[in-house]
């Protein structure tokens, strides 16, 4: 009840056929392990009421020449407190084998080389009760990025004003500064979800990124008409805001019907 271990080993191979599109890499293997304590002290105070230290380390290594591919290593401390609300802080350690040049921004053009990159990132993040009407959260983070350097801050307040709606406003900024280039990327999203009753429900997504000047909106009607069964009535469009030219639109319907045997 105190002690947690996890692992895992996968090995995918260079030749099989993802037509699913849930694998990421061929030719790999992958090592995971987990190694956690649960502490709930009696002298805690009454406001706190677990911490759980915990430790894991995810690598990738090519299954020709066994090679290292990727390795990353999390140290996190997670505060649970009594009211619900939720704050960790810890650290994580990447390494990266990089063979062939990627585009990292392609809007901005930047892109990184080939190379091995080793950096740690700091991080602290806190989440707050999500029973209660409003719940406020937040990421702030700092540390190495390949050969730069990167700070990240996201603040995400939530609303629950009755049992029928709920919706969010978020906003991620990464400040990145690397050789070629130093640039802000930011992301704002909102969402909104209504429920008319346990089988009619509205969704809608609204997000903006500076990087491509693009405003993208997703609606989502959904109508359970049959346990286990629905009509989405969906609308996608994108937008370019600095020519201001709609890129796409799109209107689509969809059934589904369970059928028991």
């Amino acid at each position: 009840r105190k002690w947690q271990f996890r692992g895992r080993f996968d090995s995918v191979g260079g030749r099989f056929n993802d037509e699913l599109g849930f694998i990421p890499r061929r030719g790999v293997n992958n090592e995971f392990a987990y190694v956690g304590r649960a502490f709930r002290a009696r002298w805690f105070p009454t406001w706190l009421r677990e911490v759980r230290p915990h430790w894991q380390a995810d690598v990738f290594t090519r299954q020709k020449g066994n090679t290292l591919d990727t390795r990353q290593q999390d140290f996190h401390v997670p505060f649970t407190f009594s009211n619900g609300s939720f704050m960790e802080v810890g650290m994580n350690s990447n390494l990266e084998i990089i063979t062939t040049p990627f585009a990292l921004n392609p809007a901005r053009r930047v892109r990184i080389d080939a190379g091995r990159y080793e950096y740690n990132e700091w991080f602290v993040f806190f989440f707050g009760n999500g029973a209660a009407k409003v719940t406020p959260s937040f990421r702030y983070s700092v540390g190495d990025f390949y050969n730069g350097t990167k700070r990240a801050f996201a603040v995400g307040p939530s609303f629950h004003p009755n049992e029928k709606f709920n919706g969010s406003v978020s906003v991620q900024v990464n400040d990145i500064s690397l050789p070629q280039a130093s640039y802000v990327s930011t992301l704002t999203a909102v969402r909104a979800n209504y429920n008319f009753n346990t089988r009619v429900f509205v969704n809608a997504l609204l997000q903006y990124t500076n990087d491509t000047h693009q405003l993208s909106s997703n609606i989502r009607f959904n109508i359970i008409h049959r346990p286990l069964s629905d009509f989405f009535f969906v609308y996608n469009d994108h937008r370019d805001t600095q020519a201001g030219l709609m890129q796409d639109r799109s209107l689509i319907a969809k059934l589904t019907y369970l059928v028991a045997f």
